[in-house]
Formats: structure tokens, C-alpha cells, sequence
């Protein structure tokens, strides 16, 4: 029997042959190139971005700051700072005053039963105030400490009232209970009373009702002492001293009518105008805008008042003191009218202009923060008139300095900064220094109707000024652009290209902060051109780092 041979095998077999003795020639190849030939290195270029700072610069930060009117197509500087709001009822306070009176029998009585009442005579003290005479007060907050003395060898209850002090129309009545003393060592009993809400007639109102009109300062007190019902007889004899000692503390005014005499206060204040902070240099051209500044006088008092000081600080630290016939003036200012809830105050506005002081300088001088003296005086006349003042709950003084007018610009080299992070890792680090070639790309979007140039600065970590691309790139005003539909806004578009340097790219690791500087003009630099600021104006830019390394392979 014939075993027959498989047609498959016989052709694998002649195709595995063919294949090694392919393999051989390729190996051949392989090794005569290895022996014969020099091997090149493999070389291409990677270009990476790094994004570098990003900003919008425009004002909308700062219509909250009630400086900036946006409302309208066009901005509007409207400036309103209370520099002062009183009240003036915080400049008049009661101070601490003890009253002392006290009570001896002119006879001696033998035995007293208990339950026996004795009383003293109605006393009248002087408040000792200074210059004011006080003929009614309602207190907001405060206290009377009572203090009581026994010198008798049974218990007492000890009623105070004060004729004239009242609460809801109620007599001011306190009683409380005193253990037996002797005339050596008096028995203490003390009580304190919260006087809010109290009235106090302090013209000697008397037991009766009857009062003094022409009095003033003057308080008075009652003491009534009755023996312990359910305690010892006693004796009364002219050697016993019953005290009442009455302090007043903390006592706050909520009115008050009287002379409160020439009560004066002065003050500086300081006012900040936080996006001029932002500008570091150059002249700025306004309209005519004069300062305003009206006085409120929410009591019925005549009064005057003056600016003593208006004093700025810019940028650069320097400051520029106006200079005005306003300035140190007295101005009257007539009492308010009415009473309670139907207080109107009396006004009295003066102006700051170029006619009376150096205004345009003082801002042209861009300060950021000012600082406004002033001083206000009651009864500059004295008591003259006779007429007595009142101090309600709500009388203030309120002074308001304001101003408004278009933000209309003549610029000549402003200034305008912002300060970025910058913050990049170490491995993009590594890359710059070892970057065949750094390239500082810069876009702006330009929607003020300002020209100028854009320049940056790297800046370390103390913002110390560690290197300035001194190609700046030119920005043009927006009037020279297209109008934008979406937001009716005209628009310039640009972008620049600056190639750094070794010494930039190897300040890129110390580098923290980044300056952006915009240094703007409205067109002349001889003669700036008045131009108004569109509301919604902007300056965009973004730029980042072209970063190119080489790579090999060998």
C-alpha cells in the first residue's frame, strides 16, 4: 500500500525554503548597512503656547462706588460722599452726677411704734454742667444708682420719688427694704434703676406741680422712711442722719431743650476714589465741574460751619492742597424747623469753583484719596437771642460735598496700570530657558475713543521691576475703527509680535507679576481733543508666550 503524499505539505515545504533564503538576503543587507554607512540624527521643531495674561480694563467696576453713571450712552462722573452725619444728641450727654441728700429730726421723738412714717421736705439740687443750662431732657439709655443709709436700731422701707422725673407720665417712686444700723455703723441699702425712656423737667417742678420757668440744671428728691411694721419700736433723736445718695451713670440723650451753649466739632475726614489708583501719570483735561458742598443742620440751633482743609494724594504719593477764599469762611446755618417727626432741617449749600479756588488744578492732580476738614459750631452768636435750643432723636448734622458732570476727557500721556499673577510650572520653566526661540504675542481690542501704546513688565515677587519690553505696541483710538452692530460700539483690532531676548527669557523664573501698562492720549498730544466715554467701553488684550524647542533623536 502506497501512502499518498499531501499536495499542502509539499508546497509549505518549497515556501519555508524560499523564505529562509529571503531572510538571508535581508540580513546580508542589514549588516553590510551597518558596516558601511553613518547613522544621522533625527531633528524637528515643537511649537507650544504658554498662555502669558489676559485683561479687560474698563469702569465698570466702579459703578457701585455711586462715582460712575453708566445709565446713559455716555459715562457721567457723578461724585456724592457724606463726609459727616452726627448725631448731635452724641455730643451732648448728662455726666455722671450724684446727688446727696439728707435728713435729720429737729426734735428728739422717745418710742416710736412700728409701721411709724416720717418724711423730709422736698430738696433741690444743681446739676453742675459747664457753660449748659438744661431745662428738659428725655433719656435713651442710662441708670441711678440709690444708695440708702439706716441709722436706727430697727428695719426701715425707704421711698425715694423725684418730683419732676418721669415715665409715661408716672413719678419716678422707688421703696425698698433696710435692716436696723446704729448711728456708727449705718445699715446700706442700694437699688439701681434703669432710666431709659425718662423725662426729667429740670426746672424745679416742686411737690406741688408748680414750676420755676427760668430754672435750669436743677433735679430734686423726696425721701419718705417708714418703720418695719412687723419690727421693734424705736427712738428717733437729733443725732440720727438718714443720707440719700443718687448717681447718675452713662446717661444718653434721646432730646433735650435748653441753652446747650457754643458746643463745637471738628474733624477730618477721608475720602477714597479707588479707580484713580490705577493712574500713574499725565494730564487730564475736565470740564468746568465746581464742587458743591451742602450743610444740614438737624436741630433747632443756629450753627455755623466751614471747610478748614481739602487736600489730595496721588499715585506718586504727592499731594496738592486747594487753595480757596471758601476755605476757613464761616457760613450760617439756620436752625431747623418744626419738632418730632416733622423736623426739616435747615440747609445751607456753598460752591467750589475756578472763580474762588484753584479746582481745575486740584483735580487735574488725579488724587486717589482726599482728605476734607471741617468745623461745625452751635450758638456761634452766643445767648443773645434768648431763644433755647432743642436736640430731637433724629437731628444730625450731615455735610455732602458733590459734583457732576460728563466724563469728557482731554488726555495728554495718561497712564493707566494693572497688576496680573503670573504663574507657570517648572517644567514650562525648563522649556523657555531651553527654547530655540521665544516669541511675546500681543491681541488688543480697543472700544475707547483714546489712542496710545500698551508696553509690559515682568515683576518679582516684592513687585520689584525686573525687566520692560520696550516695544510697545501702538494702540489706535476706536474712532479710527468700525462700528460694531451687537453692542453699537466702534472698535480697533491689533496685534504684535516681539521676539525675546536672552536677557527676558532668563528673568522668566523670577518673574510673579506682570505690569500691563496702557499709556493713552485723545489724539493731540499738543492740543488734547475733548472726547466723552461711551458707556460701555473697553480695553481687551491677551498674550501669551510662542515657545519653540528643537528635538533629536539619535
Amino acid at each position: 500500500m502506497h501512502r499518498r503524499r499531501s499536495g499542502l505539505c509539499h508546497n509549505s515545504r518549497k515556501s519555508l525554503r524560499k523564505l529562509k533564503c529571503f531572510d538571508a538576503f535581508i540580513l546580508t543587507i542589514l549588516l553590510i548597512g551597518v558596516f558601511s554607512c553613518t547613522k544621522k540624527p533625527t531633528e524637528w521643531n515643537t511649537d507650544w503656547v504658554l498662555p502669558l495674561c489676559s485683561d479687560t480694563l474698563d469702569l465698570t467696576n466702579y459703578h457701585n462706588d455711586s462715582t460712575l453713571d453708566n445709565s446713559n450712552a455716555y459715562y457721567v462722573v457723578d461724585f456724592h460722599r457724606t463726609i459727616v452725619d452726627a448725631y448731635l444728641k452724641d455730643y451732648l450727654e448728662l455726666p455722671d452726677t450724684t446727688i446727696h441728700q439728707s435728713f435729720s429730726p429737729t426734735i428728739g421723738i422717745g418710742n416710736i411704734p412700728a409701721g411709724f412714717t416720717f418724711y423730709n421736705a422736698v430738696e433741690t439740687h444743681e446739676l453742675s454742667i459747664p457753660d449748659v443750662e438744661l431745662k428738659k431732657i428725655i433719656v435713651s439709655e442710662g441708670s441711678i444708682k440709690l444708695s440708702v443709709y439706716n441709722p436706727i436700731a430697727t428695719a426701715a422701707y425707704y421711698t425715694i420719688t423725684m418730683p419732676g422725673v418721669t415715665l409715661n407720665d408716672s413719678e419716678f417712686e422707688e421703696t425698698f427694704f433696710v435692716e436696723a444700723g446704729t448711728q456708727e455703723n449705718p445699715a446700706l441699702g442700694e437699688a439701681v434703676i434703669m432710666l431709659d425712656g425718662y423725662e426729667l423737667d429740670l426746672q424745679g417742678t416742686g411737690v406741688m406741680g408748680s414750676s420755676n420757668v427760668s430754672a435750669f440744671n436743677i433735679l430734686q428728691t423726696s425721701l419718705s422712711i417708714t418703720t418695719d411694721p412687723e419690727g421693734e419700736n424705736s427712738s428717733l433723736t437729733t443725732s440720727d442722719v438718714f443720707e440719700l445718695d443718687a448717681k447718675f451713670e452713662n446717661v444718653k440723650i434721646a432730646y433735650a431743650m435748653g441753652y446747650f451753649g457754643e458746643l463745637s466739632f471738628s474733624d477730618t475726614s477721608e475720602v477714597e476714589l479707588p479707580y484713580l489708583d490705577l493712574i500713574q501719570s499725565g494730564m487730564l483735561d475736565l470740564p468746568e465741574s465746581p464742587l458743591r458742598v451742602n450743610v444740614a443742620n438737624g436741630a433747632k440751633i443756629p450753627a455755623s460751619a466751614k471747610l478748614t482743609l481739602l487736600e489730595s494724594t496721588n499715585q506718586n504719593e504727592e499731594d496738592f492742597q486747594l487753595s480757596s477764599s471758601i476755605l476757613n469762611t464761616n457760613h450760617f446755618i439756620a436752625p431747623a424747623t418744626g419738632s418730632w417727626s416733622s423736623l426739616v432741617p435747615g440747609n445751607y449749600e456753598f460752591t467750589v469753583n475756578e472763580d474762588n479756588s484753584d479746582l481745575t488744578d486740584y483735580i487735574e492732580h488725579l488724587g486717589s484719596k482726599h482728605r476734607i476738614g471741617y468745623d461745625f459750631k452751635m450758638n456761634p452768636l452766643g445767648f443773645g437771642t434768648g431763644a433755647y435750643n432743642e436736640i430731637f432723636p433724629t437731628s444730625k448734622v450731615r455735610v455732602d460735598v458733590s459734583t457732576q458732570f460728563p466724563l469728557q476727557l482731554g488726555i495728554n500721556g495718561l497712564v493707566v496700570s494693572d497688576t496680573l499673577n503670573f504663574e507657570v510650572s517648572q517644567l514650562q520653566i525648563n522649556n523657555i530657558i531651553q527654547a530655540q526661540s521665544l516669541e511675546l504675542h500681543l491681541n488688543y481690542c480697543n472700544a475707547f475713543p483714546l489712542q496710545g501704546a500698551l508696553r509690559l513688565k515682568l515683576l518679582d515677587e516684592n513687585l520689584n521691576v525686573i525687566h520692560t519690553f520696550y516695544d510697545a505696541e501702538f494702540i489706535a483710538s476706536a474712532l479710527n475703527g468700525i462700528l460694531d452692530v451687537t453692542d453699537n460700539l466702534y472698535k480697533v483690532y491689533g496685534k504684535s509680535v516681539v521676539s525675546l531676548d536672552e536677557t527676558a527669557t532668563s528673568l522668566i523664573p523670577e518673574t510673579h507679576f506682570i505690569l500691563i501698562e496702557a499709556t493713552l492720549n485723545s489724539n493731540s498730544m499738543l492740543s488734547p481733543e475733548i472726547v466723552s466715554i461711551p458707556s460701555d467701553a473697553f480695553l481687551f488684550f491677551d498674550s501669551f508666550l510662542k515657545v519653540t524647542t528643537k528635538n533629536t533623536v539619535k
